[in-house]
């Protein structure tokens, strides 16, 4: 029993089962992971490595960043290897191919990285391992303000009670606090008071920690119960740490902290400086692990955040200022937009072509359903809810009625044969099941041709794989299912709304009422294309090479700019900046943005030598100025400001989706005097290339330092080491943490050093008191000499080598144009031995892809199949499927020249919305290959079919052959009409979207409408005349010569033909 049959005689059966599946695919659509695009992100794992004592970036690098660097190296699917030393840290980062267990990842680092922690200097704090990168946007920035707390206070209510809670929620790697200033227990040493009394500062340090202590000792028993007994000395208020002894005189009396220092409840010295919009905050950055999903980790903070507003002062306000989820929500809705508004005009033209309700509600109770059986299978398959999938589904909106429509228009065929006799709901459902089956073959053979496209996408690289499988299956279970509801849902509700047959001259009266006159000239259209089917082919042709010339000319990129109305301004510095002097450049810079009317709010982070400001524009339609006009007038007044400053400097950095490209070359040597004057010269040559702006380099000035030489013997001579007057003045000058004052909320760092006056000039320090073993104060500058320097700021490395990154953006043309200009101005540029650069960043990860836009000829190399390579075995794919639905070799090629003239209407489509060749492009291409053969097999197929006789032999007599040609036209006109339409007005909303990322997916969109509708236009009156053709050929059977004669024959008649029909006298 085939499906129409038994759904048909069986429709309760059919009816529950998709009750079941609607309930079941709600259920599934609920519970699918919501983000904007495929998680295809590198894995990244951090090591980050504190260092007591603010070790120098060599000494870093050389005891701490190269062993890790070395035992980490050999992780599984390791790809590549960042390494970045600064005064007192050491940042290992790790990335990884995309798609892999970084939970593994993170397990096999942890192992390799415990082999060598032993080795590694005492000095190192507990290593960190998260799950994030430095350089990687915040999800969520939020700002806590409160107009009755200074900042200081709001930041330890942050300290305190909100940042812990907010590290807790999954999918948090890191949480950065700026603004305010922490909480610090400062005992002030009075040097003065020290000497007097003869106190070490080492005895001050000890002492604080000897007693802040609480210890165990034991338990006593009882008859029934045992007792603890613990001894507790803990500090609870600053006058029990003013009162500890620190030392004894000879005559007994004990010096205590108070007679000898100042101890406060303070705060530390401000590091850094938050606002929002001028006014000053406290501002939590928050990261999220580069494989977790942003919807779902920010869902999580904001759970979190209405837990803690309940526990904090009412006074003191949350707000967010960048929140990564509301542009993935607003994609998401976007697209979401687009789909509905696509299954409505798909609806629309059905009600107008068939002028008849219950065909058309009939049809459309398919798209819902579908979308249902979509979901289910989407959710087994553990695909999310993103744009990629979301097109799919956009895409298959239109196609899903196809199947219906084909279905439906046969039913309709055999229904109009029928009379209104008794017994007539018995034929009409034999009508329904013969119309279905009949249909069966060529519905199935369509939809596998449109599913097989997305075959070879197992050859490309992992990338684009990833990228594009969403919407590969989305497509494919839609239109799979589809086909499966119109052998199904469509014949039992035919057969369950089915009307009482009209009769013969009422069919006929209503046939002709309602005779399109469209079909009617394109009947007369159909007869003169095969007429003159030769010169057909041949402008066809000729149209065809014009596009592709004019195809050539197109701008190929990989990223689309898309318009996100969110950037980052980056404010530099030189090394060594102070703090205020980079706050002040900062608030002239955020002075000028507060002018600027289509910024909604910005944040600032202000930091010594750079500062970061998160800027969010108005959405697009209440602005006038895109977001590159907004940043190139931000340039500009930046520029102005910066110019005022030593070393000042101002570049831009958006959201990854926005398609902003940044050429990245990383310079390779040693030498880090060499390195610098090498990269100046190349952002010298970068500065002079058309279409490169922002050009910078990485921190490779040194910052201005004074080197204290100890002079070892003569230190020796008063019994000090090196390291003792190291420490010794690292604690005078720098401060040591001597203990941890405890609190309920959490545990505050204790600081001990010298008052401020004693630590200020040059002179102060060269002053500053050692004491030898016998108690003799030293003076340093009797031990020590000091030496000014430029030190070493920070050292980069890449897979274990040294490297400087010379950055620019790209402000005009693609970013393989880009490179191909930088490649010939570097071209005759000489370079120290050892000293090479390549290309990284960006271009690195998409140079295959940027490879697979250029490609030409199209290319099979391995070890990946190109974009362009797949169009070819997808083609090669589609003529098997086809060769084996007709049995013969010969009418696939007439099906196939369906699939180059859609390149005519791509190219026209693309050049009249201005739209570059990119990956969304390409994929609407492939897939075009396999849609627009489906009008063609239904031609193809009806040609067959009238052509068989009832002997199941096929006529071979001319005659027949043009009949059944003009006939399948006419027959198939309305089902080709409607599934284009549908399919083409299903995707009108997101090709004329206007939304923020809309360039994720209105390329596709666009391809795909121009293709098929050229395609289509082409078909109706090509595919026929070239089935003609080729039955001349084949009745023929010419040797080539004889061919060629024909040939010519053939044309001399066209010419012929054409001069007698235009000396023809009008009727």
């Amino acid at each position: 029993m085939s499906f129409p049959s038994y759904s048909v005689n069986k429709p309760v059966s059919i009816t529950m089962f998709y009750i079941g599946i609607v309930i079941v695919g709600a259920v599934s659509l609920m519970r699918l992971p919501v983000e904007l695009k495929p998680n295809i992100s590198y894995g990244d794992l951090s090591i980050i490595i504190a260092v007591r004592g603010g070790m120098p970036p060599q000494e870093v690098e050389s005891m701490v960043t190269k062993p890790i660097e070395e035992a980490v190296s050999t992780v599984t699917h390791l790809e590549n290897i960042y390494s970045k030393s600064t005064a007192g840290e050491a940042r290992i980062w790790l990335e990884f191919e995309p798609g892999i267990n970084m939970d593994f990842a993170a397990l096999e680092t942890r192992e390799k990285f415990s082999k060598i922690k032993d080795k590694l200097p005492k000095e190192i704090e507990k290593p960190i391992l998260a799950q994030y990168k430095e350089s990687d946007l915040p999800i969520m920035v939020l700002a806590i303000t409160s107009k009755f707390h200074t900042v200081e206070t709001l930041r330890r209510v942050v300290d305190e009670q909100i940042k812990e809670r907010i590290l807790r929620v999954e999918g948090v790697a890191n949480v950065d606090v700026y603004g305010g200033r922490e909480r610090k227990i400062l005992v002030e040493i009075d040097q003065a008071r020290l000497q007097a009394h003869h106190v070490p500062i080492d005895n001050v340090v000890s002492s604080l920690g000897a007693n802040n202590f609480s210890l165990l000792l034991g338990d006593l028993p009882r008859a029934r119960n045992r007792y603890l007994i613990r001894a507790v000395g803990i500090f609870k208020s600053t006058k029990d740490i003013e009162n500890i002894g620190v030392s004894v005189t000879p005559q007994g009396s004990v010096i205590k902290l108070k007679d000898v220092a100042i101890v406060k409840d303070s705060y530390a010295d401000p590091s850094n400086y938050a606002r929002t919009d001028i006014e000053p905050v406290v501002s939590i950055y928050i990261q999220k692990e580069s494989t977790a999903n942003t919807i779902k980790v920010v869902g999580g903070i904001k759970k979190e955040l209405k837990q803690i507003k309940n526990i904090i002062d009412k006074n003191i306000y949350i707000k967010a200022t960048l929140n990564q989820a509301d542009v993935i929500n607003d994609a998401i809705d976007a697209v979401k937009s687009s789909l509905i508004s696509g299954a409505f005009l798909s609806i629309l033209i059905l009600l107008v072509t068939l002028r008849d309700l219950r065909p058309t509600f009939i049809i459309s109770v398919t798209i819902p359903i579908s979308v249902m059986f979509t979901f289910i299978l989407m959710y087994f398959q553990k695909l999310s809810l993103n744009v990629m999938t979301l097109s799919g589904l956009a895409l298959g909106i239109g196609m899903l009625v196809d199947n219906s429509i084909v279905v439906l228009d046969n039913v309709d065929k055999k229904r109009s044969m029928l009379l209104p006799l008794a017994g007539w709901r018995d034929r009409d459902k034999s009508a329904v099941i013969e119309g279905a089956s009949e249909m069966g073959l060529a519905i199935a053979t369509s939809t596998i041709t449109t599913v097989i496209v997305f075959l070879p996408f197992a050859f490309v690289n992992k990338e684009t794989r990833m990228l594009w499988s969403g919407l590969a299956f989305t497509v494919t279970y839609s239109l799979l299912t589809s086909l499966f509801v119109a052998m199904t849902l469509v014949p039992t509700l035919l057969s369950q709304m089915a009307r009482k047959p009209l009769e013969k001259i009422k069919q006929k009266t209503l046939k002709k009422s309602t005779s399109s006159k469209i079909k009617l000239i394109y009947r007369k259209g159909l007869v003169l294309a095969i007429r003159f089917r030769y010169l057909l082919i041949a402008a066809a042709f000729l149209m065809l090479g014009i596009a592709l010339f004019f195809g050539m000319k197109l701008e190929k990129e990989f990223m689309v700019d898309a318009e996100e109305g969110r950037f980052t301004i980056f404010v530099e510095l030189e090394p060594g900046a102070k703090l205020d002097v980079t706050d002040k450049m900062a608030k002239e810079l955020e002075e000028k943005l507060g002018h600027i009317k289509e910024i909604k709010t910005f944040t600032s982070r202000v930091e010594p030598g750079s500062s970061k400001i998160y800027i969010k524009l108005k959405p697009i339609r209440d602005r006038a100025r895109t977001t590159k006009e907004v940043m190139d007038a931000i340039r500009l007044e930046g520029d102005k400001v910066a110019k005022h400053y030593k070393g000042g400097f101002i570049y831009f950095s958006e959201l990854e989706e926005s398609g902003l490209k940044e050429l990245t070359i990383d310079l390779y040597g040693y030498d880090y005097k060499i390195l610098k004057e090498t990269a100046i010269s190349i952002a010298t040559r970068l500065g002079s290339i058309d279409g490169l702006q922002d050009i910078r380099m990485s921190r490779i000035s040194g910052r201005p330092e004074w080197l204290v030489k100890i002079d070892k013997p003569n230190a020796s001579s008063f019994g000090f080491t090196t390291q003792e007057v190291a420490e010794t003045l690292h604690g005078e000058i720098r401060g040591l943490r001597a203990t941890l004052f405890h609190t309920e909320a959490k545990e505050v760092e204790t600081i001990t050093r010298l008052q401020k006056r004693y630590r200020e000039r040059l002179d102060d320090v060269r002053r500053l008191t050692l004491y030898a073993s016998e108690g003799e104060p030293i003076l340093l500058e009797q031990v020590a000499d000091f030496v000014p320097d430029i030190g070493m700021s920070e050292i980069t490395r890449k897979n274990k080598a040294r490297i400087v990154q010379i950055t620019a953006m790209v402000s005009k043309g693609s970013l393989q144009k880009a490179v191909e200009k930088v490649k010939a101005s570097l071209g005759d540029m000489e370079f120290p031995k050892d000293y090479y650069w390549r290309v990284g960043g960006d271009y690195e990860r998409n140079i295959k892809n940027e490879k697979e836009l250029s490609a030409f000829p199209f290319s099979l190399k391995p070890p990946y199949v190109q974009m362009p390579g797949v169009l070819w075995i997808t083609l090669l794919l589609v003529f098997m499927v086809l060769a084996s639905l007709f049995e013969s070799f010969a009418q696939p090629f007439v099906i196939l020249l369906s699939v180059p003239l859609a390149i005519v209407g791509v190219v026209a489509a693309l050049f009249i919305s201005h739209k570059p060749i990119s990956r969304g492009v390409i994929i609407g291409a492939i897939m075009l290959a396999g849609i627009v053969v489906n009008n063609a097999i239904i031609l193809v197929d009806r040609i067959n079919f009238i052509r068989t006789r009832k002997d199941g032999s096929r006529t071979d007599k001319y005659r027949d052959i043009l009949r059944a040609s003009i006939m399948a036209g006419e027959d198939r006109f309305r089902p080709i009409f409607m599934t284009t339409s549908t399919t083409i007005l299903g995707l009108v909303p997101m090709a004329f979207d206007r939304s923020e990322s809309a360039n994720l997916w209105s390329p596709l969109a666009i391809t795909v409408i121009g293709g098929l509708a050229s395609s289509t236009i082409m078909t109706l009156f090509l595919v026929p005349s070239v089935y003609m053709i080729f039955e001349d050929l084949n009745n023929m059977s010419l040797a080539p010569k004889q061919l060629l004669i024909f040939i010519q024959r053939k044309m001399y008649g066209i010419i012929n033909e054409v001069k007698t029909y235009r000396g023809r006298k009008p009727m």
